[in-house]
């Protein structure tokens, strides 16, 4: 993510922002792990809107995997009707969390069928692109071939429950090894290319050990035919799903079919991935891009996994909580936060059903809620609802409102370096100083005293001022629960362009409060236990 800084402190220049996510195999229903890539780039792509950028999101399902084919098969199933219940269970999934993305790709497209075979043919036009004989131990789940090295006591590094497949086939290989030179340069004069920089020195870790050409195509064979996309001139053979999937991020910005969207959003800012396919993203693909003479992403952002109550998440061991289950039960909101808050891409986390309940009940009920239900009931009883303006400021409403204009300042750099836990924990420091200072005011003795109606005035006005801009602040990662605030306080919902626009102290007119139910009622530890 990129930002030019002094936009924060006036009008900012239109700019265009694309960010995309990893699509996932449709071979099963989402679960709590998809979810945590797809909040962290709706923050980003939330966060552009309000600072007024033209901004495309992208997410879709990688579908031309031929274990997805196998997953239909599996359950009696044909491979399209398969597919089309898992696009509707992604989809729904990433709606009830809110996620905003602006396109949906889906693999088995028409238009990305020939973007992928477009990228193929530029390939085979610069002698990128030759036949030889393969072997290896291929994981299925991951459609990834791994040395006897990189397997971890015969198993795949990253599916420990399965045991990858000796395959030995006659492919198209990409001469990914021609361009190792290029690719090491890039990286190490583009140090913001790879993020965080843990991920940028195993890169170049791989590249130093030596690049291997890898296979971009698959025989047709039996139980396996007709799925994927065809290797142009010869129809035996498909085109390897990592070649095609990688190039959904260029399909999905009209690639090669509207040269005036692609070129206006091409290259990314930034692909958001997990560290289990950095190897794709930060060596292949640009490699691929290279080979086609197409400029390269900005960014490519890597976060780290998540455990479900320390144990790590898997399909097949049953470990898994459905997203969907979970929003039903405790709200969009509560999911987004607690994923978020601790978030650092340069580690993994953990979820667990009781730290969601925690952090929900302690920081938005307690801290955040409990800010808005005191503001709007001391302006109700003290003022019959009508927002005060203020009168004359001292040095408590001076520090307030510093602090006011540091948090969204750090906020937005911590925000750009893909720091989001940093970010919320920032902007919590403001809620806890609005909190703090309507305790050191105290408002209710204020009222209390005729001759202190201005001060009264000054402590509420700045009390609901502080609230209206942490909606703001707060809104890429609680959208919904920040839109509710805001009309408590009269206003209208958050628009594109607020940060900028209103995102400074006085930056809206308040005039009255809406009063309205209880934003973040009480959460109850049984309520996400039970079955």
């Amino acid at each position: 993510m990129s930002v030019e800084r002094g936009e924060l402190d006036g009008t900012p220049e239109q700019q265009r922002f694309y960010v995309t996510t990893a699509i996932d195999y449709p071979n099963a229903p989402p679960h709590i792990g998809h979810a945590l890539e797809k909040v962290a780039a709706d923050v980003a792509a939330r966060y552009h809107r309000l600072r007024g950028h033209d901004t495309f999101f992208c997410m879709g399902i990688d579908e031309n995997s031929q274990h997805v084919l196998k997953a239909a098969n599996s359950r009696g199933m044909d491979t399209y009707t398969w597919v089309n219940e898992m696009d509707v269970a992604f989809r729904l999934a990433w709606t009830k969390l809110e996620i905003s993305n602006d396109y949906w790709i889906r693999t088995t497209e028409e238009r990305h069928a020939r973007a992928s075979v477009e990228m193929f043919r530029r390939a085979q036009e610069h002698g990128d692109i030759y036949k030889s004989t393969y072997s290896g131990w291929y994981c299925s789940s991951d459609n990834t071939f791994y040395t006897d090295d990189e397997l971890v006591d015969g198993r795949c590094p990253y599916h420990p429950s399965l045991i990858p497949e000796w395959l030995e086939e006659e492919n198209y290989f990409f001469a990914l090894s021609k361009y190792s030179e290029r690719l090491l340069a890039h990286i190490e004069e583009h140090p913001e290319f790879i993020v965080p920089a843990s991920r940028r020195a195993e890169v170049i870790g791989f590249i130093r050990q030596g690049l291997r050409d890898f296979s971009v195509s698959r025989q047709l064979r039996p139980g396996l035919e007709n799925w994927g996309i065809p290797v142009p001139g010869d129809p035996k053979q498909v085109i390897y799903v990592w070649f095609d999937a990688l190039t959904n991020y260029l399909t999905a910005v009209g690639f090669p079919d509207d040269a005036e969207q692609f070129a206006h959003y091409w290259p990314a800012d930034a692909h958001v991935i997990g560290k289990d396919i950095t190897r794709f993203h930060c060596l292949y693909w640009p490699a691929m891009l290279m080979s086609a003479e197409l400029p390269l992403p900005k960014q490519v952002s890597v976060h780290g996994f998540i455990t479900l109550e320390g144990q790590r998440i898997s399909k097949t061991a049953g470990n898994i909580i459905d997203p969907v289950d979970l929003v039903n039960r405790v709200g969009a909101d509560a999911v987004r936060y607690y994923l978020l808050r601790n978030l650092s891409f340069a580690s993994d986390g953990d979820f667990s059903r009781a730290g969601l309940v925690r952090a929900y009940n302690d920081e938005l009920g307690n801290d955040l809620g409990n800010l808005l239900n005191r503001v709007v009931s001391m302006v109700k009883r003290y003022r019959k609802g009508a927002i005060p303006a203020p009168g004359p400021t001292g040095e408590l409403e001076a520090d307030l409102q510093r602090v006011a204009a540091a948090a969204r300042l750090r906020a937005a750099t911590a925000l750009e370096s893909w720091e989001i836990g940093n970010a919320i924990g920032i902007t919590w420091e403001f809620v806890r100083r609005a909190n703090q200072y309507i305790e050191q005011c105290e408002p209710w003795k204020l009222a209390r005293s005729p001759g202190q109606a201005e001060r009264l005035d000054t402590v509420l006005y700045s009390a609901a001022e502080a609230t209206r801009l942490l909606a703001i602040l707060l809104a890429p990662y609680i959208p919904s629960s920040c839109n509710r605030i805001m009309a408590q306080l009269g206003l209208e919902p958050i628009s594109n362009g607020a940060w900028d626009r209103d995102g400074q102290w006085g930056g809206q007119a308040l005039t009255s409060i809406v009063p309205g139910a209880v934003i973040f009622p009480r959460l109850e530890l049984d309520a996400v236990l039970q079955p």
